[in-house]
């Protein structure tokens, strides 16, 4: 299976509700505004994939895959390693949890059963985390991952104005990313995200 092939199963297969795109009518925006006014903004080579993310004033969870794919064009940009991004925003909610607070929580049974794609706990091994002062990084293997997609999850959490910003990579099963790849994408993508903001 070819990667953009590859790359379009697996984001059918993360779709979610579709939403209003807010005025965007590019087939593969490199941006899109949420309505708390929230700008997510993908890395070079990421581009939003409109048709299968949802955008609400609650929690909102955009899909960023490769440019090429999305637009259906092999001659735009796409990222140096295939796979597929999400970003999860929730709502305002004041004072967001800390990385520390946030690891400490998500090695505990609850924690890691919301890192489950089944919901279940045992899914997942925490593979490592990394934390900085405002930035948590997390390496996990899910065993209820969605066919075609790698075990490997690499999640990047950080508080942006008061909401909790996650980022989750997704690999292929025949070209599962490897840690320092994993952990470069998640730092662009952080940095797109928070020069998009004024963060």
């Amino acid at each position: 299976m070819s990667t953009r092939t590859s790359s379009l199963v697996l984001l059918s297969a993360l779709g979610l509700a579709a939403c209003d795109a807010g005025g965007i009518v590019s087939r593969a925006p490199t941006r899109i505004a949420l309505p708390d006014g929230i700008v997510v903004a993908g890395a070079d080579g990421w581009c939003v994939d409109t048709r299968s993310s949802a955008a609400s004033s609650a929690t909102s969870v955009v899909v960023l895959g490769s440019c090429a794919a999305i637009g259906g064009n092999a001659k735009a940009a796409s990222p140096d390693v295939p796979g597929v991004v999400t970003v999860s925003v929730t709502a305002d909610g004041g004072d967001a949890p800390s990385p520390e607070e946030l690891e400490a929580y998500f090695v505990t049974e609850h924690g890691r059963a919301a890192l489950a794609r089944d919901g279940q706990p045992d899914s997942v091994r925490i593979v490592e985390t990394r934390r900085t002062d405002s930035l948590l990084f997390l390496h996990t293997r899910d065993m209820s991952a969605l066919p075609g997609a790698s075990d490997d999850v690499w999640k990047g959490l950080f508080d942006l104005d008061g909401r909790v910003v996650s980022i989750s990579l997704f690999g292929f099963e025949d070209r599962p990313i490897a840690r320092d790849e994993g952990l470069s994408i998640l730092a662009a993508q952080v940095d797109e995200l928070k020069a998009a903001n004024d963060g």
